[in-house]
């Protein structure tokens, strides 16, 4: 998983890894100071190129960003995560001479085996051992080097690659409790929940294992306005419930639903078309034939019969003109 850290205007990416991505790796990037951003020790570039492809923009100097893309990866499950890299790696793999074929293979071979057993390394061909370390920077197998021979152990996350994302034996144990009032209580020690909270919601005070905050209108727009939807936080909410309101129909109280889609219709109650405005016409008759005209078109948006004016999209605005100047000869 991907943490956001903003503080002091600067952006801190945190890569987890095994079981599941717990081990975190923190990567501080460029903010556009002096300090040089430093690489997380043995993360391979290949990798890194997975994790940037959709997630960060960069442009020239500046820091990285999160793209869209990126804060709704943020809010998926772990199983949906770990799909969406090793898609990004399959699609990518072409690039590094690795025949999509063998992966995709591998992968499946590799979902196949015993989580915890250890598997000699010598067994794999020389292509399958360097995807092996690739592999284990995504937590799907642990190395181990013994004194004589080298060893991958499977874990979790690669036996459920064969699962479907949505089997509910996978459903990890929830920590966040929303009430009725919009305030929610997140019984986590983890700065990744915390900042992964932050993204639509306002965190007030954090305790040594229980982060408490609400549910506002301003933290939502913020989250709209970076590309999450209304019904990607539900649904976030939904699957992270504490155990103690997870069996409860819903889990996440209706009410707090319904206002997080109606903020979320209130952005899209006006709609910007480009458009060009006339008036000043010679006679009625030239007004109303323009009119009807930009109403064959598809592109009269507004019309004052009284003072005569109107509205037209943009894209017909050359061709309205050669229409008036056709009327004035």
């Amino acid at each position: 998983m991907v943490e956001l850290c903003q503080g002091n205007q600067c952006l801190l990416v945190l890569l987890q890894g095994f079981q599941p991505w717990r081990t975190l790796r923190p990567m501080p990037l460029d903010n556009g100071s002096s300090t040089q951003a430093e690489r997380p020790t043995n993360f391979s570039s290949s990798m890194m190129k997975v994790f940037q492809r959709g997630l960060l923009s960069r442009r020239d100097k500046e820091a990285p960003r999160l793209t869209e893309s990126g804060f709704q990866f943020l809010l998926m499950d772990t199983n949906a995560q770990l799909w969406y890299i090793v898609r990004e790696y399959i699609s990518n793999s072409q690039e590094r001479g690795i025949n999509q074929a063998d992966l995709i293979s591998f992968l499946l071979e590799l979902s196949f085996h015993v989580a915890g057993e250890a598997y000699n390394l010598n067994t794999l061909s020389e292509i399958q051992k360097s995807m092996i370390k690739d592999f284990a920077d995504l937590g799907l197998v642990k190395l181990q080097q013994g004194r004589k021979e080298n060893w991958f152990i499977p874990t979790k996350l690669a036996t459920n690659l064969s699962m479907s994302l949505t089997d509910s034996s996978a459903r990890k144990e929830g920590f966040i409790v929303v009430e009725t009032n919009f305030r929610m209580y997140a019984y986590s020690t983890s700065k990744l929940h915390c900042e992964i909270l932050r993204l639509f919601s306002k965190v007030e005070y954090q305790l040594p294992n229980l982060i408490v905050g609400a549910i506002t209108k301003e933290s939502l727009y913020n989250a709209f306005e970076n590309g999450i939807t209304a019904e990607q936080i539900i649904s976030f909410l939904q699957q992270n419930a504490h155990p103690r309101v997870a069996d409860r129909m819903p889990s996440v109280p209706e009410n707090v639903c319904d206002q997080i889609r109606l903020w979320e219709s209130d952005l899209n109650r006006v709609e910007m078309t480009p458009a060009h405005y006339y008036d000043e016409f010679p006679s009625r008759d030239v007004f109303e034939a323009a009119c009807d005209y930009a109403r064959d078109q598809s592109g009269l948006l507004w019309e004052d019969p009284k003072k005569m004016r109107l509205v037209v999209k943009a894209e017909i605005h050359m061709h309205m003109r050669e229409f008036l100047r056709g009327q004035n000869k």
